[in-house]
């Protein structure tokens, strides 16, 4: 990803960080050894520092420094994100659903993107399909969950129309829809973080399956 502010990665690179250094190793040198011309070494060391630095920010080794540190600014935004998938994960595997079929569906969901998230850790990476199912996931439940309230509440105080509870066929689509969710996930882990072959793809997916 280009950086917007490549001069700024460049500064805060290693190399930029020993140029630095070696011109305040120069500084201090002047002060100690000529005190009297000083404040002419001083300045001859800061037009140097000053002409290095932009020689060394337009070679190429100065663009493989802007590289590094802009991958590392990617890789550190892609863990933040990672987390926060983590959070949400957690958040869905408290929730108490009270109800057999979306409990075993939000189980296999559990096991996939946990080993989808433990990819991510790996490798510093995520896929925005799969981001977007755990929070699909974490939207399906507080539906089953406002819906079954809305009939509790219901029935408590007698209002209309509110005297069953979701029916087997409404949670059935529930876990379904989560079913789907965790299945995408899994491909998701195997296309877009992994890669590879074909046949490397079906090792991998192999891989995932022994591992539960």
């Amino acid at each position: 990803m280009p950086s917007r502010n490549p001069f700024l990665l460049y500064l805060r690179s290693r190399l930029s960080a020993a140029l630095a250094s070696a011109g305040a190793a120069l500084v201090v040198l002047s002060l100690i050894f000529f005190p009297g011309r000083a404040l002419v070494f001083i300045l001859g060391i800061a037009a140097a520092y000053g002409i290095l630095s932009v020689a060394l920010f337009f070679s190429r080794r100065g663009a493989r420094e802007i590289v590094r540190e802009s991958e590392q600014d990617q890789r550190a935004k892609n863990r933040a994100k990672v987390a926060s998938m983590v959070e949400l994960r957690q958040r869905i595997s408290v929730l108490r659903l009270g109800d057999e079929r979306i409990s075993k569906a939000i189980e296999y969901f559990l096991q996939e993107s946990g080993s989808y998230l433990e990819k991510c850790r790996q490798m510093a990476r995520y896929s925005p399909a799969a981001n977007e199912r755990i929070e699909r996931v974490l939207e399906i439940c507080q539906v089953f969950l406002g819906e079954r309230d809305e009939e509790a509440t219901g029935r408590r105080y007698g209002a209309p129309g509110s005297a069953d509870a979701p029916t087997a066929e409404t949670s059935d689509g529930f876990a379904r829809d989560i079913q789907d969710c965790a299945r995408v996930i899994k491909e998701r882990t195997i296309e877009d973080l992994l890669g590879g072959s074909g046949a490397e793809r079906l090792e991998i997916a192999k891989e995932l399956e022994e591992d539960k």
